[in-house]
């Protein structure tokens, strides 16, 4: 995946040139540089509004309230702008520089604008919708005119499924996003909000909480986490964190008054949205891989039919664990241990072959 273009704003009255950065928690950042092709601003509409704004960076000396190099959101003349700006992270992942308007606004104020990061509304040099890859499912479900499957609710969901079904065995390409989470107080229990695939790190106030796991808070009691650890409850907020499944996570000790964390993860291929699904879905995988996509979800839609269609789309399923495994070895070659379709069993990456 290519690098985005850099972003260069220069400001007003110092005129020093700033480059719009962001880090690999999705942080926007302003480094200084020199000898750029600046602009004064950025313009952008409101991802909530549609409203348009212009993004700059506050000179120096900056106004009150402001520091020097800080991004800046300020309403214009309404007309068609983008809603996001791309910007690349050093470890390659690329986000979205979009902003939010608040309001509406009060009698006698004006609406601010709230400058944000997030995933881009479509991957990154990704641009085939799940509708082109629903047409060579019904082909090979013997139904292009889509009598006996519903398209909307059937075969888009199937290739949903089989996207998230992919990223789970192969574990890219991955959407990593940053964003804050209330934890419920008075209890350890946390449900994974929606849109996140799963949780890497978790970071309080003051650093980031050691993960565990739940065999380590019921056996190994690590610290002094005792057996009755569920019930523990602090002031000062959890100091540890563990993944309960794909829905739920525990922190410890329970924060006894409500308190936000960031959160790091990864995203689902497709972000939860009203179903069913329209067809419009971006598939972030590579085009080399999109039949097998269509394999999995002929063979999951042959569960309607049961009987013998359905053991007949067993081949297909087991050329997709193929081409899962075989998609795992060209990804990432470092990788100690590959995917399996034999219970997951560890192979080489670099196994030589007898011929």
């Amino acid at each position: 995946m290519s690098l985005t273009p850099p972003i260069y704003i220069v400001d007003s009255p110092s005129h020093q040139q700033w480059m719009i950065a962001c880090d690999n928690n999705a942080i926007l950042e302003t480094v200084p540089v020199s000898g750029q092709n600046a602009v004064p601003y950025t313009r952008v509409n409101s991802v909530t509004d549609g409203t348009s704004w212009s993004i700059s960076v506050i000179g120096n000396p900056p106004p009150t309230g402001f520091n020097w190099g800080d991004l800046r959101a300020t309403s214009i003349t309404q007309d068609s702008y983008p809603t996001q700006l791309l910007v690349t992270a050093p470890n390659g992942t690329v986000y979205a520089i979009q902003v939010a308007t608040v309001g509406p606004p009060i009698l006698g104020t004006v609406a601010q604008g709230i400058i944000q990061t997030a995933l881009p509304l479509a991957p990154y040099n990704c641009n085939t919708p799940i509708s082109t890859l629903a047409t060579n499912v019904l082909e090979r479900l013997e139904d292009t005119t889509g009598i006996f499957w519903s398209q909307s609710f059937e075969i888009y969901t199937a290739l949903v499924e089989a996207m998230n079904d992919l990223l789970l065995l192969v574990g890219r390409p991955t959407q990593t996003v940053g964003m804050q989470f209330n934890l419920t107080p008075n209890s350890v229990w946390q449900t994974v909000p929606k849109g996140v695939f799963l949780i890497s790190d978790i970071w309080a106030s003051q650093s980031r909480l050691r993960k565990y796991n739940l065999f380590s808070y019921d056996y190994e009691q690590p610290g002094s986490i005792g057996s009755d650890w569920e019930n523990d409850v602090s002031d000062s907020g959890p100091t540890s964190w563990a993944p309960v499944g794909m829905n739920l996570f525990v922190v410890h000790p329970a924060p006894s008054v409500p308190q936000t964390v960031l959160l790091d993860g990864i995203a689902y291929p497709v972000a939860e949205t009203a179903f069913p699904y329209t067809g419009a879905e971006i598939v972030p995988f590579h085009d080399e891989f999109f039949q097998y996509l269509e394999m999995y979800a002929a063979h999951i839609s042959r569960l309607k039919e049961g009987s013998a269609e359905f053991q007949e789309s067993l081949s297909l399923y087991q050329t997709y664990l193929g081409g899962a495994k075989r998609m795992t070895e060209i990804e990432d070659r470092r990788d100690s241990l590959i995917f399996s379709p034999s219970f997951g069993a560890p192979a080489g990456v670099q196994s030589h072959v007898k011929r």
